[in-house]
């Protein structure tokens, strides 16, 4: 993946999105600071935002497919309906995230703390979330197939009418009896 130089700052990403501008994919904005920006629909397509702060920020339908997000900080983000399909969300801080209806498949979420995060009806098929935790975390309704989960934190979390097939449970944190499971098996 070869990434444009970063000709533009915040200020004028921001200025731009506002006059209509949705697409600033493959650039390079790692380590920087949004907290609390409000761009839903943005296409940030195979951007590098390493280490970047976007902390309560808004951005519901956007594209962020193949992005490098590692060790960024999305608590208390709004993704909903994102697409975040073979993104790398490495040792990303995602407690209190809303991704519900967002795509993850095939995406990187090893180690991520995604505590009391909202995945309802996420596609999370083929996603790897070894070492996550996953504590409280609200996955009901989510698409889990093929997902591996080997060693995450499920303590708490929700799995209503969550789709576990094929997915690796080994060495997971989890009470099952608590879950009130009814028409699948978690195993």
């Amino acid at each position: 993946m070869e990434l444009k130089s970063v000709t533009i700052d915040m200020v004028q990403m921001l200025e731009m999105y506002a006059s209509g501008r949705r697409d600033f994919s493959h650039l390079d904005f790692h380590e920087a600071w949004m907290p609390g920006i409000e761009i839903p629909g943005i296409n940030l397509t195979q951007t590098n935002l390493t280490a970047a702060n976007l902390d309560h920020a808004v951005l519901d339908d956007g594209h962020l497919q193949g992005c490098n997000l590692w060790r960024t900080n999305l608590q208390y983000a709004n993704l909903r309906r994102v697409n975040l399909s073979r993104t790398i969300l490495i040792r990303a801080y995602l407690s209190h995230v809303d991704l519900s209806g967002a795509c993850l498949q095939g995406s990187d979420l090893r180690l991520a703390e995604l505590q009391h995060a909202v995945l309802k009806h996420a596609n999370c098929q083929n996603a790897t979330l070894s070492y996550a935790d996953l504590t409280n975390a609200d996955l009901s309704y989510a698409d889990l197939q093929g997902a591996d989960l080997t060693g995450a934190d499920l303590r708490g979390a929700k799995f209503f009418e969550t789709i576990l097939e094929g997915a690796t449970l080994d060495r997971a944190h989890c009470d099952w009896s608590d879950q009130g499971f009814h028409s699948f098996s978690p195993l």
